[in-house]
């Protein structure tokens, strides 16, 4: 078994109203290495599964047709420490393994493959993107990936435009700004600093941070991720290749810090000053344009971060009850 996470998530769409012969239009089929329903027990009943690995195309394959899935949203990706870690691992899964579900798509006529992808692909955020002008980042400013996760990511993003233009195959690439929400601190450990910092306090941890309380980033909240992507899916012919997804907006540490101590007055909660939060070599923070998206995608946040955090909240007491 390899580490990391490997998930592809697939979609029927309705197509003409009419749903494939004994099929539940815009069903949804999970296909993961690992299942954990902890985050879907209230939908569990619409979502089918599937065991796989996107390094073995006869699962993905077989998955596909079964299913009759029309639409495909690759989440699959080997993150963190130790991907960085492990480069050659790191490009297998994270490269090799879309194109698996690229070619298995092209086999069995696929009408859309979205592709998951991320900030990091703009490396470091200088200059008039970064403190204190934060300039908004759009599709066009040049990717400059420093970490081999997020060249990969952008190989990724490049392999998607290939088959787009010589394979016959729809695909459409998100460029997720820095997400937060349920479930992230146990994929992602030490790196969820904007998870942790709503979690700890939720349990009754403390939050502490050295540094980078005045750092501004795009945080956005899961259930926009989620949006972004339903809508990158189920949009009719989209004009371009990738979007930022995020919520154009920049917000610090200390604004988290704000909200949370509204909803949890007695948190225990210290922030450092500063820049860089996430203690990378060099500026990662940076506030998205979403323009693109609005306009072609339809896409608009629904979350800004008091609302985001008070669904985050909520959704962790309900994970406790059901505990």
């Amino acid at each position: 078994m390899l580490p990391g996470k490997a998930a592809v998530v697939l979609r029927r769409v309705e197509v003409d109203g009419e749903a494939g012969p004994a099929q539940d239009a815009n069903r949804q089929l999970a296909c993961l290495r690992r299942r954990d329903d902890s985050l879907i027990s209230d939908i569990i009943d619409k979502v089918d599964f599937e065991q796989g690995d996107v390094l073995d195309m006869p699962r993905i394959l077989q998955a596909i047709k079964k299913h009759q899935v029309t639409h495909v949203v690759h989440a699959a990706a080997f993150v963190g420490a130790v991907s960085a870690a492990n480069p050659a691992l790191s490009i297998q899964v994270n490269v090799m393994g879309l194109v698996n579900v690229l070619e298995a798509a092209r086999a069995l006529s696929v009408q859309r493959v979205v592709f998951t992808s991320a900030k990091g692909v703009y490396g470091p955020v200088t200059g008039e993107y970064g403190s204190p002008t934060w300039k908004p980042i759009s599709e066009d400013l040049p990717a400059k990936p420093k970490r081999i996760y997020d060249s990969a990511k952008f190989m990724g993003e490049n392999v998607c435009t290939y088959y787009h233009d010589n394979m016959g195959i729809e695909t459409v690439s998100l460029r997720f700004a820095s997400t937060y929400g349920p479930g992230k601190t146990a994929r992602h450990g030490p790196m969820a600093v904007m998870s942790r910092i709503v979690e700890n306090p939720a349990h009754g941890l403390p939050f502490k941070l050295e540094q980078g309380g005045d750092d501004k980033d795009d945080f956005i909240y899961n259930k926009d991720s989620a949006l972004g992507i339903f809508l990158a899916t189920v949009a009719g012919k989209v004009k371009s290749r990738v979007y930022n997804i995020g919520t154009g907006v920049g917000v610090t540490l200390r604004d988290f810090e704000r909200v949370i101590k509204k909803h949890i007055p007695n948190a225990q909660m210290e922030i450092g000053g500063g820049l860089n939060f996430y203690g990378f070599a060099y500026p990662a923070t940076g506030v998205y344009d979403i323009s693109r998206a609005r306009e072609e995608l339809g896409y608009k946040p629904q979350f800004d971060l008091e609302r985001g955090i008070a669904d985050y909240l909520a959704a962790l007491k309900q994970m406790k009850a059901a505990a």
